[in-house]
This record gives structure tokens, C-alpha cells and sequence, in this order.
């Protein structure tokens, strides 16, 4: 059964949509509320597992930050609080928590973030921030827990997908979408994420795949 922890709960946002594709391909998959605590994850964790099975995943979409516009240069210390180390601390958080769940008998966490990790955005500074920080938590934890038989993997979307707000901020400039148009949730990245967290993948840790129709085309 994968979990998949948001920001939000409702149906219609990241988590929620990310969620019902999941279901929509056959996946048991349970929406629950990111906590700030470790402990407070695993209560969650535990109770998605007492309403429908053992945990085999974790997914956490990442939307921290989102809302935080404005140059870098005019950010006070307790905005950087607020919207970079509270995000990553949360974050933090959800990886402490899936590995005392998965530890006993392996498993998948895998991070949606915005693509912005890999490109920079000048108008969504502490939000690059977060998600390039993420991307380092997860690669971290794929080298220390791949013994355990836990894999960690990114999955990065364009930044729209998971706060509207952020639509074209990622980067002014960028180039068109290859493929001609942005991949949805319920579709093309919860494909993904099905993939990633499949037998033919169990050889695939510590990566970052991107699922942006071919905008940024990074190693």
C-alpha cells in the first residue's frame, strides 16, 4: 500500500491527484497530512496501515515554500525560518518516519518535487532551496539505506503541477515543452511513480527522474 503525504488532504490538490491516479492503475493508495514530527508521521503511517494494509511506500509531494516570492536579497531570517528550514525540518521528518516503517522489510520513498530544484528560480528562491535540499536528503538516504532494502527516488514536475501560484515563475525564459504540453498528475507522473516503485525498477536508487514534457533537459 503506498501513502502518499501532502500539505493538503483535499481531492483536488497535488497529493489528492497524485493519489487517484494511483488508484486509477490498480495501486491501493491512501492520502495523509505531512506532520512536522517524526513521531507524529509514524502515527500517521500507522494509521493508514491499520485501514488498509502494510506500507510498502511513501510518496511526499513537496509544496513548501510555493507561496514564498521575493528576492533573495530582501528575505529576513525568519522568513528564511519559515520557508526553508521548517519545510526541510518537515521533510526530515517524513524520511525518519518512512524508515522506521520500511526497515524491517524494504520498500520505496519517493519525493515529487518542483523541477526548479534543478534549474534555480530567481522569483522562488527558498522553494529551490528546499527542493535542491530535498533532493540531497533523498540521495543521502538511498546510500544509507540501500543495505535495508529501502530505495529513495525524486520524481521533478513542473512547479505548476504542485502549487498553481508558482505557474511560470520556475524561470523566465524557459524553453517549451518538447513534447508540446505539461504531463498531468493523475496521468503521465503517477505513471511514473508506479514505475519507479515496480520490480523492473528495484535496480534504480537515489535518482531523480524528470517528468516535465521536456523543458529541462539536466543529466
Amino acid at each position: 500500500m503506498i501513502v502518499v503525504l501532502g500539505e493538503e488532504t483535499a481531492e483536488n490538490d497535488p497529493a489528492g491527484l497524485l493519489c487517484a491516479g494511483l488508484c486509477a492503475v490498480g495501486e491501493t493508495a491512501v492520502v495523509g497530512l505531512l506532520a512536522s514530527t517524526a513521531d507524529a508521521v509514524t502515527e500517521v503511517l500507522a494509521d493508514a496501515e491499520n485501514r488498509s494494509g502494510p506500507v510498502t511506500a511513501v510518496v511526499l509531494v513537496s509544496a513548501g515554500s510555493a507561496t514564498g516570492h521575493g528576492d533573495l536579497a530582501d528575505l529576513q531570517p525568519e522568513q528564511w525560518r519559515q520557508r526553508v528550514e521548517r519545510p526541510l525540518q518537515r521533510t526530515m521528518a517524513c524520511f525518519q518516519a518512512t524508515h522506521r516503517r520500511l526497515r524491517a522489510d524494504g520498500g520505496s520513498l519517493v519525493l515529487l518535487l518542483p523541477s526548479l530544484a534543478l534549474v534555480g528560480a530567481a522569483g522562488l528562491v527558498p522553494w529551490a532551496t528546499v527542493a535542491e535540499g530535498q533532493r540531497s536528503l533523498a540521495k543521502a538516504a538511498a546510500r544509507a539505506w540501500g543495505a535495508e532494502g529501502i530505495r529513495v527516488n525524486a520524481v521533478a514536475v513542473p512547479a505548476g503541477l504542485l502549487a498553481p501560484s508558482a505557474d511560470g515563475r520556475d524561470r523566465p525564459g524557459q524553453p517549451p515543452a518538447a513534447l508540446g504540453d505539461t504531463p498531468d498528475l493523475e496521468g503521465q507522473v503517477a505513471g511514473v511513480v508506479v514505475s519507479l516503485l515496480s520490480r523492473p525498477w528495484a535496480g534504480v536508487t537515489g535518482a531523480t527522474i524528470a517528468v516535465d514534457g521536456g523543458v529541462w533537459m539536466t543529466p
